[in-house]
């Protein structure tokens, strides 16, 4: 003889005073219903700004983007130095920039340009 019905674990659930199961709990209930709550973000930006079209120059060390810089070729193509390893090209300024350093003797790996 086999039960066909799907068996339950864990305790039964508690009997009220006329014999009926209760009902679960309101609280217990909605924690079971509610979707997991994410943490709430550190940094909110008021205003974010995308730039297409931009230049990036990278290189591996930064005594070799201090030595570019120090070069009076490359020099004028850059705006501004992001990071140890990073620097903004000026607009317009990319086949000039790549110019310049093939002209020094380097030869950069362009991702994603047509220079």
């Amino acid at each position: 003889m086999t039960d066909q019905t799907a068996k339950r674990r864990g305790r039964p659930p508690k009997a009220t005073p006329e014999g009926t199961p209760a009902a679960p709990a309101p609280a217990r209930a909605a924690r079971a219903k509610a979707a997991p709550t994410l943490p709430e973000p550190t940094f909110i930006p008021e205003r974010l700004t995308v730039h297409a079209g931009l230049t990036l120059l990278e290189v591996q060390d930064p005594a070799d983007l201090d030595a570019l810089l120090s070069d009076a070729r490359l020099s004028p193509h850059v705006a501004e130095r992001l990071a140890p390893t990073f620097v903004l090209l000026r607009p317009g300024a990319d086949a000039a920039a790549l110019d310049a350093l093939r002209r020094a003797g380097h030869t950069p790996r362009v991702n994603g340009g047509q220079p």
